[in-house]
């Protein structure tokens, strides 16, 4: 694991700061000197011991950020839940082998380089689009995509580490080419419900099985939209009836909107589910997250392509069919909002993990109102080091602080970030507060023209090339959604401390890195100072006494 503990930076320093006293006061021992001298050289001591403890009070206040899984290249498609004990659970795939895997930590940050990792399913190439959740017995649930066979399948785990090499795994959706931008969640009889994209037809389906694997071969799998071009990026909630509510993009080449279902059953099966378009302003709808909020009300997350921004709706209804929705564009500092994962705060504020394709970082925002339209969003990148921040999923834990797994494109890692307080900043520093733009309420008219023109289908990221081999009928690959960034950053020529990379366990942004070059240089400014204050006190003092 690629990750340095605040603990070593103490004792590192410690042991530093060990060798300075100890030098001062063996120099006051050796010398007649005055008491006035001896205790100054003690109190300069005292005050290296106090910024010590400060220093270390601020490392200990760090966020952690660990690779606890680097062979090969993996971590793309993740998905991540906490179990009872607040330690992540995620699932993603290992492009080098082609397989599912899925990742068990034992402690909330995955810090112990002894986390579970497992491949419960190798069969072929599998794994992309991951989606994952925990049942009552806190043993993973995931559906993915079947790339070789291109369909759906579902793993149910029979233990919390999917570790027994016999886990339920079931293709419940074989027809045509299927299994394409995948969310989970379980009913409240723990059996999968699961919205994705038909590819063949370009239709959004829903499948809610009537078991708890998905293994009866009878579950109910709908179309319950088939209007144009659909089904991209799925975001499903369940709301209080357990019926389905489905936020996802309508790449249809004369609409590119985000739009929003909630179904009037819970299998979606009555071809009478409210469908609605609550943004079309451009093209908008892109790598969309949803939650509800304490009524039931859709909040999701999604990027704005037109404008390289991401965007907040809130809908003042269960259904989005208003017409005057809160839409707001919170982020819109260079080209950012795609791969975001949305969870809401115990006060129902949206916390929004994202990519920010013109740093190559990690960004997260934490609203301060339901509505993310004060234009003073706490707007932090926690993770800079490189590449970093694609295929991301947010929770929350116990304390409302962000868990984030995501891809990181530098090394080829899993990473894993678990903030130390709600806003992911360093603490005491100042809360970032960019320039928002709020969207006006949405209007029927599109007033952008979109700037591409997507062939539906698979989609190939940007870096990843995803060229499965397609059942017939032979199907052409869709142009990427995600826009070109610029080259990216050249990696860092310097190596941190201790011959460590640039995964550290440090805050980004704020002041007072706890590894930072800059604290070093204060530490080496102040072991200069006691040498020269001892040198002072000797010739000062000592001499004068001999």
């Amino acid at each position: 694991m690629k990750t340095v503990s605040s603990f070593r930076h103490f004792l590192l320093r410690g042991s530093a700061l060990d060798l300075m006293i100890a030098g001062l006061i063996g120099a006051a021992r050796g010398f007649p000197m005055r008491r006035t001298a001896f205790l100054r050289l003690l109190g300069l001591a005292t005050a290296l011991v106090l910024s010590a403890l400060l220093m270390s009070k601020d490392v200990a206040a760090a966020n952690s950020i660990t690779s606890p899984d680097t062979p090969g290249d993996v971590g793309l498609h993740t998905s991540l839940a906490l179990d009872g004990s607040g330690n992540p659970v995620v699932s993603y795939y290992d492009q080098t082998n082609g397989d599912l895997k899925v990742m068990h930590c034992n402690d909330a940050n995955c810090s112990g380089d002894d986390e579970s990792i497992t491949s419960p399913d190798t069969v072929g190439d599998v794994g992309h689009w991951t989606s994952l959740a925990l049942d009552a017995s806190g043993n993973p649930v995931v559906s993915y995509q079947d790339v070789t066979n291109r369909d759906l399948k579902v793993m149910h785990c029979n233990d919390a580490n999917c570790a027994g090499g016999n886990e339920s795994i079931t293709s419940p959706d074989t027809a045509d080419d299927v299994g394409l931008y995948i969310s989970l969640a379980l009913d409240g009889s723990g059996n999968p419900v699961v919205s994705y994209r038909d590819y063949t037809n370009y239709v959004l389906k829903v499948m809610h099985c009537n078991d708890a694997n998905c293994a009866g071969g009878n579950e109910s799998i709908t179309s319950p939209d088939t209007a144009g071009h659909v089904g991209v990026y799925t975001s499903l909630a369940l709301d209080g009836s357990g019926n389905p509510v489905v936020s996802y993009f309508d790449i249809t080449s004369t609409n590119y909107d985000l739009k929003v279902m909630h179904c009037n059953d819970a299998n979606c099966s009555g071809d009478d589910e409210s469908i609605t378009s609550p943004d079309t302003v451009g093209d908008v709808g892109h790598w969309t997250s949803l939650a509800l909020d304490a009524s039931g009300n859709p909040v999701v997350s999604y990027y704005d392509q037109t404008n390289g921004d991401l965007k907040v709706m809130h809908c003042n209804d269960a259904n989005c069919a208003g017409g005057n929705e809160s839409i707001t564009s919170p982020d819109t500092a260079g080209d950012v909002g795609v791969y975001t994962s949305l969870a809401l705060d115990g006060s129902g504020n949206p916390v929004v993990s994202y990519f920010d394709i013109t740093n190559y970082d990690l960004k997260v925002m934490h609203c301060n109102d339901a509505n993310c339209s004060g234009d003073d969003e706490s707007i932090t990148s926690p993770d800079t080091a490189g590449d970093v921040g694609e295929y991301n999923s947010l929770a929350l834990d116990g304390s409302g602080n962000p868990v984030v797994s995501y891809y990181d494109a530098t090394n080829l890692d899993l990473k894993v970030l678990h903030c130390d307080n709600s806003n992911c900043g360093a603490v005491g520093a100042p809360t970032a507060t960019p320039t928002a733009t709020p969207t006006p309420t949405n209007t029927p008219t599109i007033t952008n023209t979109p700037t591409i023109t997507p062939t539906p289908g698979l989609e190939t990221h940007k870096r990843t090339t995803l060229t499965p081999t397609p059942k017939p009928p032979t199907a052409t690959p869709e142009v990427p959604t995600v826009p070109p960034p610029p080259p990216p950053p050249p990696p860092p020529t310097a190596t941190p401390f201790g011959g460590v990379g640039p995964e550290i366990t440090a805050p980004a942004t704020g002041s007072g890195s706890p590894v930072g070059g800059f604290t070093w240089a204060i530490w080496l400014a102040a072991g200069i100072a006691g040498a020269a204050a001892a040198g002072g006190f000797y010739f000062r003092y000592a001499k004068k006494a001999r």
